[in-house]
């Protein structure tokens, strides 16, 4: 399942989902724990939405919550990427992240209930040599997991998101590492 395209505070996260590299920051409670009802989180995911058409993404449908996470129904993320450069999505993103910013990480992430193939400590040493393999494999800045096995989110990573330069590393060092990738977000 793929993370919605919008959703997410950089579009490289959603983006890199699809390739199995997604999620942000490690394991947080669901929507309703955090106190945003189904219903807020969805008003949210509405207002980014119309955000996203009025800066140049006319055709995006509004998102639907599931089980506390915002998300868009099924194939819009591939007909978005299809139908827009990638240049109107991402300064539309831009445009929307102080909405995004309202939202809880939980409620723009795939439902972690089943973490198999989720990074963790020990598996840090597997995430270093996945690292060093996107390094060589023309991802020149991927950064090295925090020691929670996640990795730091950079600029570029953020900028670029599936590109064919990621897709491509990531698929060449998969046989080091092939479940989900975390990103943790910058401290501001």
């Amino acid at each position: 399942m793929r993370r919605p395209l919008l959703l997410v505070g950089a579009l490289a996260v959603v983006v890199l989902s699809g390739c199995g590299i997604g999620g942000v920051g490690g394991s947080a409670p669901t929507a309703q724990a955090t106190g945003v009802s189904d219903a807020e989180i969805l008003a949210v995911g509405k207002q980014v939405a119309q955000c996203m058409r009025d800066h140049g993404v006319p055709d995006l449908p509004d998102p639907v919550v599931e089980d506390g996470h915002l998300k868009l129904p099924e194939g819009v993320e591939e007909q978005m990427e299809a139908r827009h450069p990638r240049s109107v999505l991402e300064q539309a993103q831009e445009a929307c992240q102080h909405l995004l910013d309202r939202l809880p990480e939980s409620a723009l992430r795939e439902d972690d209930s089943d973490s198999e193939g989720q990074p963790g400590p020990g598996d840090v040493e597997a995430l270093r040599q996945f690292a060093a393999c996107m390094r060589q494999h023309g991802v020149p800045d991927w950064p090295d997991p925090n020691p929670d096995g996640s990795f730091p989110m950079t600029p570029r990573i953020a900028r670029e998101g599936k590109s064919a330069a990621n897709r491509a590393a990531y698929e060449a060092c998969s046989k080091f590492w092939s479940g989900s990738i975390s990103f943790a977000r910058p401290s501001t």
